[in-house]
């Protein structure tokens, strides 16, 4: 399931250059207390590691760069973005909060939710789709260098790492979603693309992220791809990375947003 927010101001918007923070706490703050809290503290968990089974894409509307502030400005006090769920409850209660609120605060803009609109999503079908990223993909490990340190190793597209991480990664939140092995393995994806331009900086609360924007073939079981298409490829989902749309579903959503 995924829904369009669309969020307007009186006067112009203004956001940092990092602003998928306040795009997460939007959907946490709207959240039943209990709920959130849960999601945010415990989620959906397996072994070690915990899943909030959300992910959101970039904000669609183009923003006008100040790099000395470090700041986008929206002149017309318009933005929008997607979120997307397996979960009907965390888009349910954020949606419906965020509607009838009479006012949100949006970083330090005054500003009010004027829709939200759940997009038609056909049933994956097939075990080989295209797909375009709203939001960067990144995959990650994290070492322990001889003296201690640690070190983040993001992922690009190129290495064979990257698609045997996000297959095992796809099959965890799974398991932690459904409380039962994953019974799919079948699962490659390929960029459609043969440049580093493709990639992405960008900083969530201070920490540096990688990420890889543009069009992948992915193949295996439609099931798993629907999965992938719903919580995001990759991790980091919750903070804005991974959100993906089927090329042949393009057009269709963004006419029924």
């Amino acid at each position: 399931m995924r829904v369009k927010f669309e969020i307007v101001s009186t006067d112009k918007i203004e956001l940092p250059f990092s602003h998928s923070p306040i795009q997460q706490g939007l959907i946490y703050t709207f959240l039943k207390k209990e709920a959130a809290e849960w999601l945010h503290n415990q989620g959906f968990e397996y072994e070690k590691r915990s899943f909030k089974m959300f992910t959101f894409s970039d904000i669609i509307e183009r923003g006008f760069p100040n790099h000395q502030e470090k700041r986008l400005t929206f002149p017309n006090g318009q933005i929008s973005f997607y979120v997307a769920s397996p979960v009907d409850w965390i888009l349910q209660q954020s949606a419906q909060n965020l509607i009838t609120s009479e006012k949100i605060q949006l970083g330090s803009n005054d500003a009010y939710v004027s829709s939200v609109s759940v997009l038609k999503q056909e049933k994956i079908t097939t075990d080989k789709i295209k797909v375009k990223t709203l939001s960067p993909v990144t995959m990650h490990s994290t070492f322990e260098k001889p003296d201690g340190k640690k070190v983040t190793h993001y992922y690009s597209p190129f290495e064979d790492d990257f698609e045997k991480l996000l297959k095992t990664n796809l099959q965890k939140k799974w398991q932690s979603l459904y409380r039962e092995n994953c019974p799919y393995n079948n699962f490659s994806i390929k960029p459609m693309f043969a440049t580093n331009r493709k990639e992405k900086i960008r900083y969530f609360k201070g920490t540096l992220i990688k990420g890889w924007t543009g069009m992948f073939e992915i193949e295996g079981d439609p099931e798993l791809l629907q999965l992938a298409l719903d919580t995001g490829l990759g991790d980091r989902n919750s903070q804005g990375y991974g959100m993906v749309e089927m090329l042949n579903n393009r057009n269709r959503s963004r006419n029924n947003a």
